[in-house]
């Protein structure tokens, strides 16, 4: 890996070795897709998500396709991000099905573990 860094190595100037934590979700083959992310939640916060060993592979891409949109949806609209488009689908989904048949947000039920914290579950 060292001769092709991924983005996020070329980005912060760093050696990036076969245990890169940025390597599987930011090639070098897509410089830009890092940037945004790095310039709207920095790349410690980027690099706390992606070395948390709780995550499956799975959640890790899926979460860095939402920080890649959501950086995306900052840099074009700073105040509101991705929450106009959230709102406007929401509309559209409404005027298709009628507003009875969608949930509200509290309508949607926690999940029972949802406040239990890692140390509580062992």
């Amino acid at each position: 890996m060292a001769s092709n860094p991924c983005s996020a190595c070329k980005v912060l100037k760093s050696v990036c070795t076969g245990e890169c934590v940025f390597a599987p979700y930011f090639p070098s083959t897509e410089p830009e897709k890092f940037d945004r992310v790095h310039r709207i939640f920095g790349a410690e916060n980027v690099y706390k998500i992606l070395s948390n060993e709780t995550f499956s592979p799975l959640q890790l891409e899926y979460a860095v396709k939402a920080l890649s949109y959501e950086a995306e949806a900052r840099i074009q609209d700073l105040v509101t991000g991705c929450v106009e488009q959230i709102v406007s689908a929401k509309n559209e989904i409404v005027a298709t099905m009628g507003s009875d048949k969608v949930p509200e947000y509290n309508d949607i039920p926690m999940p029972d573990d949802f406040l239990t914290t890692q140390n509580q579950q062992m």
